[in-house]
C-alpha cells in the first residue's frame, strides 16, 4: 500500500487507545459468537446464574437477574443467530482495530462509518431504557467518531487550505 495511505506515527496518540478498545471488543465478540454457535443448546441463563455466584454476585440482583430473565426468552435458534451476528461484529471490529493500529486511513473510515452506523440501535436502545453503561457507550462512540472525523478533515485539507495570516503592511 503507498505510505500516503498511512497517518504518520508520532502524530496521534489515542489512535491505539481507540484501536485497543476495538481490539478488546473484538476478542470478546469473537468469543461469544463462537460459543454460541458451539454449544447451541446449553441452559444459558443457568450457566450465567452459576458463573455470577463464582464471581461472588448475587444471582438474585436486580441487574444480574435482568440479564438471566432476557437470556431465558432466547431459544437454541437464535443462540445461532445471534453467535453468527457477534462472529461477524467481532470481524469488523478487529478490522477496525488493525486498520487503526497499523496507521491506515481505511482503518479511520472503517471506524467511523461503522460506528456511526451503530448509532440508530444505540439510540433506540436507549430510548427503551437508559442507563449509566448504555450511555457511557453512546457517549464514547460519539467522541470517537467526532474525534477520527475532525483528524480526517484535518489531515485531508489541501497545503492551499492552510489559513492565510494577514498583517498590516509596515508602516512608512
Amino acid at each position: 500500500m503507498a505510505e500516503s495511505a498511512r497517518v504518520p506515527k508520532g502524530q496521534d496518540r489515542l489512535i491505539p487507545w481507540i484501536a485497543a478498545e476495538r481490539a478488546f471488543r473484538a476478542i470478546v465478540l469473537l468469543a461469544v459468537g463462537i460459543v454460541l454457535v458451539t454449544h447451541p443448546h446449553a441452559n444459558w441463563a443457568s450457566e450465567i446464574a452459576h458463573f455470577a455466584q463464582r464471581l461472588g454476585l448475587d444471582p438474585k440482583s436486580n441487574w444480574v437477574q435482568k440479564i438471566i430473565d432476557k437470556i431465558s426468552k432466547i431459544s437454541s435458534n437464535e443462540d445461532l443467530v445471534f453467535g453468527v451476528a457477534a462472529i461477524g461484529y467481532g470481524i469488523l471490529e478487529a478490522a477496525e482495530a488493525y486498520g487503526l493500529w497499523t496507521r491506515r486511513r481505511w482503518g479511520e473510515w472503517l471506524t467511523v462509518i461503522a460506528t456511526s452506523l451503530l448509532f440508530i440501535p444505540e439510540v433506540w436502545e436507549l430510548t427503551k431504557s437508559a442507563s449509566v453503561l448504555k450511555v457511557g457507550a453512546i457517549l464514547v462512540n460519539i467522541a470517537v467518531v467526532v474525534y477520527l472525523v475532525w483528524r480526517l478533515r484535518r489531515d485531508d485539507r489541501p497545503a492551499s487550505a492552510e489559513p492565510i495570516v494577514v498583517t498590516e503592511p509596515p508602516s512608512r
